[in-house]
């Protein structure tokens, strides 16, 4: 089930028919339609969306009000023929005393975020014929851009709209002092990040703590030399660096995202932001960091550029025995 503010989503049930059927069948809705849904063509759609679970693991999901649990429309994701490819497209459907009160938008944005957290698709894509105005200013309202013109004998020419991985991370990431959160904010995130294994908190705990504890007694510095890293206003990642070897080299520090927001690019946007902080130091040589073979951190750290220029044997460190890895990005 996906939550919002005013909505739920959830799975269709087949006692969904009535209310589905009350939209579907009604010539307004569907005017963008060849003709309106029969009961057959109903019941179809929500068997068609029941086999789409089973398979994909999603599919258009119901759509209803949290205040009053009343059926609106539907909203979700489906693979759909948009000229000739087969591409994950979000679609929607609500019910036309609910139009023009935001309730497309926030449920596609809530299946845009849900889609790029949970799939691997890179792109994701509305479409629609080209006289349905409505259906694509809410696509362009979930971010979307105009990608796509095409004859289609359905639609008699159908728009297609699209947005990607990275204008997705780029609209919904912020990044805020440390100091804007409680103290203890940094370990938190930290703590929940090597939660994969026990001996990172035996080993680091004491760590993250001092670190946590240094940051927020010397805000002048926070705000130099860290950010946290929000979803939609959650915290759900910590960067530091210490600059106090410049101009020679800047190193990263503590750089970590919460478990449940790993594998989605986060992490990357993440030190790419720290990166173009650090590059505006005048006269800069090199930027490093150190990590560990056993961590899946060292192919975030090449995504954006640096290269490895040693490796060691771990001595110090007992919460992991890969060796020691070191990065770097040379400027000059």
């Amino acid at each position: 089930m996906i939550e919002t503010e005013r909505l739920l989503l959830r799975e269709y049930t087949r006692d969904d028919f009535d209310a589905l059927f009350e939209i579907v069948s009604d010539p307004e809705t569907m005017a963008h339609y060849p003709v309106p849904f029969d009961e057959e063509r109903t019941r179809r759609w929500i068997e068609w969306n029941l086999e789409n679970y089973a398979q994909y693991g999603f599919g258009l999901w119901a759509v209803v009000l949290k205040e009053t649990g009343e059926f609106i429309g539907d909203c979700g994701l489906t693979l759909q023929n948009i000229d000739g490819e087969t591409l994950p497209e979000i679609g929607y459907h609500i019910h036309k005393k609910y139009w023009r009160r935001g309730f497309a938008k926030e449920a596609a944005r809530a299946v845009r975020d849900w889609a790029f957290t949970n799939t691997k698709y890179n792109v994701l894509y509305s479409y629609m014929k080209y006289t349905n105005e409505g259906s694509w200013r809410t696509a362009l309202a979930n971010g979307m851009k105009k990608v796509k013109e095409y004859p289609d004998p359905k639609n008699t020419i159908s728009y297609a709209f699209a947005i990607t991985r990275e204008e997705w991370i780029h609209a919904v990431l912020t990044f805020r002092n440390l100091t804007d959160f409680d103290r203890g904010i940094m370990h938190d995130i930290l703590k929940d990040a090597y939660s994969f294994d026990e001996r990172c908190a035996q080993c680091w705990d004491g760590n993250w703590r001092e670190t946590d504890d240094f940051f927020f007694d010397h805000p002048e510095i926070a705000e130099k030399y860290c950010f946290v890293t929000c979803f939609r206003g959650e915290p759900i990642g910590f960067i530091s660096w210490d600059p106090r070897n410049q101009p020679e080299y800047v190193e990263i520090g503590h750089n970590a995202i919460r478990t449940a927001y790993k594998g989605n690019g986060f992490g990357k946007a993440q030190l790419a932001e720290a990166l173009k902080r650090i590059r505006e130091y005048d006269g800069l040589k090199e930027i490093r960091v150190r990590t560990n073979s056993n961590l899946i951190a060292p192919r975030n750290y090449e995504s954006v550029g640096f290269v490895m220029y040693d490796r060691k044997k771990n001595q110090g460190e007992t919460a992991f025995s890969g060796d020691d890895l070191y990065y770097r990005i040379q400027l000059q």
